[in-house]
């Protein structure tokens, strides 16, 4: 038995690619021996993280780079030091910014929900890491986007800065513009890149076009440890993130990492950038043919190998679109997978008759297991009216 049955829990083949509530990424076995030898002795922290920053500020482009416990603290301790800058009183104060200090960040609108009751919500997703530093969000734009108009009427005297998520398919304005509007106004941009690689030159895109913090997943494409993240940018920025994180006892205290995570994250992130992504791309693809191909011929499925993907995103990935009368949802074939055996996570649409596969990270052999179970469940679908 392994590790998980003896705790039992079941392993999950993961083709949702990167989700973390199916344990992220699969790690690099070079990761996996780099954190190995890092576990051997102790080392001064902050002389590793001086390291770390230098690695992370070559390969992104940046002044400097610090590592934390994933992008969404990356975003918090990012957002902390642009209300506070280097200044301790404000440090300490974190999260509480009312009337201490400019405390607001502009940002595209957040969708909204309704729970069982019908009460309305406002879903912050991600974004709840800048809130958790004590920032607060002046939403511009809708459904169309943000416009140049509307991005720039947004700030006040309270703007501390921009939090911005871009993989350079969002409609409306687009990052430069945002990034130049923004420092006509003095105010920094701090951009959420979680889920933003490939392609490869996003690593360093962001810094190039003046964005002042980037955060990344060391994780999701990178493939390092899903426990990590990187902050990189402006030099003084990330200085001001570091005063507020371990070692050091601040906001971003409960976001450290070990010293084998750095190691694992740095160690992934040579990998990355000595990748033939061209070869990986190719690879990915065919893997994603081999799962429309197991499922061709089935009465009331169709399925569809769309890349870019549905949002514009250079990740190959299976639509399977199913007919109402074959009597299944796309819910019901995910909640088969994940009972069956093997155990297999994919991921559900807008649409509820369609699912998605993201086998860009899995072996030849969890492909066919994916294809071969796909292909079992849908089979015994009643027959189309």
């Amino acid at each position: 038995m392994g590790v998980y049955e003896r705790l039992g829990v079941r392993p999950v083949i993961n083709a949702t690619c990167h989700w973390t509530v199916y344990g992220g990424s699969v790690m690099w076995p070079e990761v996996i021996e780099a954190m190995a030898d890092a576990r051997r002795c102790c080392v001064d922290m902050r002389q590793l993280l001086d390291r770390a920053s230098d690695v992370i500020a070559r390969y992104t482009h940046a002044e400097a780079g610090y590592v934390v416990s994933g992008c969404a603290a990356a975003l918090q301790v990012g957002a902390a030091a642009i209300m506070t800058g280097d200044d301790r009183v404000k440090m300490e104060a974190l999260p509480h910014t009312a009337g201490l200090m400019k405390n607001e960040f502009i940002a595209r609108r957040f969708p909204r929900q309704r729970d069982a009751s019908g009460r309305e919500y406002t879903h912050w997703g991600y974004a709840q890491a800048v809130r958790g530093a004590g920032g607060v969000f002046v939403e511009v734009g809708g459904e169309h986007g943000v416009t140049r108009d509307e991005f720039g009427a947004a700030f006040g005297p309270n703007t501390a800065g921009v939090y911005w998520v871009s993989d350079g398919v969002e409609p409306g304005i687009q990052l430069p513009e945002v990034i130049a509007i923004a420092h006509e106004h003095g105010v920094p941009v701090l951009v959420d890149a979680s889920n933003t690689l490939p392609p490869p030159e996003h690593l360093y895109r962001f810094v190039d076009q003046g964005a002042d913090l980037v955060a990344f997943s060391g994780g999701k494409g990178l493939r390092g440890p899903q426990g990590s993240g990187i902050l990189t940018g402006r030099a003084d920025l990330i200085h001001a993130a570091r005063l507020q994180g371990a070692p050091i006892q601040g906001i971003g205290r409960p976001l450290k990492v070990s010293k084998e995570e750095i190691i694992g994250l740095l160690t992934a992130l040579e990998i990355w950038v000595n990748r033939d992504h061209e070869a990986d791309l190719r690879d990915a693809k065919r893997r994603t043919d081999r799962v429309v191909e197991a499922l061709a011929g089935l009465p009331g499925i169709r399925a569809e190998h769309r890349f870019p993907d549905h949002v514009g995103r250079p990740y190959p990935t299976a639509f399977v679109t199913i007919d109402p009368g074959t009597g299944l949802t796309g819910a019901r074939v995910i909640e088969a997978l994940l009972a069956g055996d093997p155990s297999i996570a994919i991921m559900s649409f807008s649409d509820p008759q369609v699912v998605r596969i993201d086998v860009r990270v899995l072996s030849d052999e969890e492909t066919e297991m994916v294809a071969r179970r796909l292909r079992e469940v849908l089979s015994v679908a009643a027959p189309t009216r």
